[in-house]
């Protein structure tokens, strides 16, 4: 006959322990989608951030059910990788959209009736228009199928929005409030990424269209399609040296196209 020891029953505290938190997915879906938001913002470049963000997303997203099924721990890092990875795509469908559109409406080479090169323009009549008065706040201007008018500036803007999402500027942010109105015969995108800031040195400053994207209600700034004859308003955002007075800003249709000035400085 078997006979058995006595029964010896588990020690209090020593219970099996949790497994470890699978944040691995989460951790490179952001690390993906933050190197793809800086390379999407490098014109040519930037082609090198499509992979990166998508692969940034589907790893982010996995990452992010995870943590919310309790099964990882970083659940706001993975919201990180999926806000940057998301950012980065739609710079980079802006930047593919833009190039298509500019591509598009490049005008050949003006040739004359009979094959020949055009006849050299004017001199004077260009003097002319280079000594015209330049356009201000208030005044409209017209680039491609686009007739802008900046209506307000402010500056001095040290953060933009508040919580999760809250901007905080390198330096402050000059805010300019352009209304855009669609002269040409087809549907075309207006975007941030194609409009400059310039201050009184000739620099150039380039919008921040996560922060407005992301912070300012309403903006109509980033990838917003207007048809024919229509117009909506939008609020540029840059980020600029604290105390930086801005002079101009470059609007433009596209990358592509010659711009339009107009003088912000009184």
């Amino acid at each position: 006959m078997t006979h058995y020891g006595p029964y010896l029953p588990r020690p209090a505290g020593h219970s099996t322990p949790p497994p470890a938190p699978q944040n691995g997915l989460g951790t490179a879906g952001f690390v993906l989608g933050l190197v793809g938001l800086l390379f999407s913002f490098i014109p040519l470049i930037g082609i090198i951030a499509w992979p990166l963000v998508l692969l940034g997303v589907i790893l982010s997203g996995i990452g992010l059910s995870r943590a919310r099924n309790g099964r990882a721990t970083n659940m706001g890092l993975t919201i990180a990788g999926v806000t940057c990875s998301a950012i980065g795509l739609l710079v980079c469908i802006g930047y593919a959209a833009a190039f298509g559109a500019a591509v598009s409406t490049v005008p050949a080479a003006s040739t004359s009736p009979t094959g020949l090169a055009a006849p050299t323009p004017n001199i004077a009549a260009e003097q002319s228009s280079a000594d015209a008065p330049q356009a201000g706040i208030g005044d409209q201007v017209q680039d491609g199928a686009f007739a802008f008018t900046v209506t307000k500036v402010e500056t001095g803007r040290e953060a933009l929005g508040d919580g999760f999402l809250r901007s905080e500027a390198q330096g402050s942010y000059v805010l300019v409030h352009v209304t855009v109105t669609n002269v040409g015969a087809e549907s075309a995108m207006f975007t941030s990424v194609n409009q400059t800031l310039l201050d009184a040195q000739g620099r150039e400053f380039e919008a921040d269209a996560g922060a407005a994207m992301m912070n300012v209600p309403d903006s109509e700034s980033f990838l917003t399609d207007i048809n024919p004859g229509n117009t909506v308003d939008g609020v540029l955002v840059f980020d600029v040296p604290q105390g930086l007075t801005p002079a101009a800003i470059e609007l433009r249709e596209s990358m592509f196209s010659d711009g339009a000035t107009v003088a912000l400085a009184g």
